[in-house]
């Protein structure tokens, strides 16, 4: 058992355990010495939690912290995010986390947003991530080197050959193929795609 007088600053502060909570109670109930050294540490820890601001958590933050857990935005594809990108559902939450955090972004092409992550082992060969396309933007003319399959989970997004693509929606492209993407609408487009073996941007026939 700690010293009284170790224990007495601690309990002042609530982070004692019950029985060593009662053993203080008891202590200073019997002697007004402890009662006035407890009554003074009181006095100092609420001075210091009065001068300490609230920080809010941020909202990106929360945000992510519920897609985690399986409260985010994109909750319903989780389980199909897993299952593409041969990783755990819990794996598939944090991923689709990575969308809500400004910093996971990067911005190759102006409108154009990436965020690359590693998928499980049978997408080794895989470039896997998340595309977002600004309204009014058209991610480039490419080549398919291998299968691609993205998932539409925001946005309604226009393929080259004139078919919208909605949330939940899936566009399978086949290894040699060629097309551009295009947002259709005022809200951004954001889909989750495994390209295997890549894709080349080039100029458009």
């Amino acid at each position: 058992m700690s010293d009284l007088h170790e224990l007495i600053p601690l309990y002042a502060l609530g982070v004692l355990d019950d029985a060593e909570a009662a053993v203080v109670e008891r202590a200073v109930a019997a002697d007004p010495k402890l009662a006035a050294e407890l009554a003074s540490y009181r006095e100092t820890a609420h001075a210091l939690l009065a001068v300490v601001p609230e920080v809010a958590p941020a909202e990106e933050v929360k945000t992510r912290l519920l897609a985690s857990v399986g409260g985010g935005r994109f909750e319903r594809f989780a389980a199909r995010v897993a299952q593409v990108f041969d990783v755990t559902v819990d794996r598939a939450r944090e991923l689709l986390g990575l969308v809500d955090r400004a910093a996971s972004w990067d911005a190759p092409i102006p409108g154009i947003g990436l965020v690359h992550f590693q998928g499980g082992p049978a997408c080794a060969t895989a470039d896997c991530g998340f595309v977002r396309i600004e309204p009014g933007c058209t991610f480039p003319w490419h080549t398919h080197r291998g299968e691609e399959v993205s998932i539409i989970l925001a946005g309604t997004l226009r393929n080259f050959d004139g078919r919208l693509l909605h949330p939940g929606d899936e566009l399978v492209q086949a290894a040699g193929t060629q097309h551009e993407l295009t947002v259709a609408g005022d809200e951004a487009v954001i889909f989750v795609a495994r390209a295997f073996d890549g894709i080349e941007v080039s100029t458009k026939p």
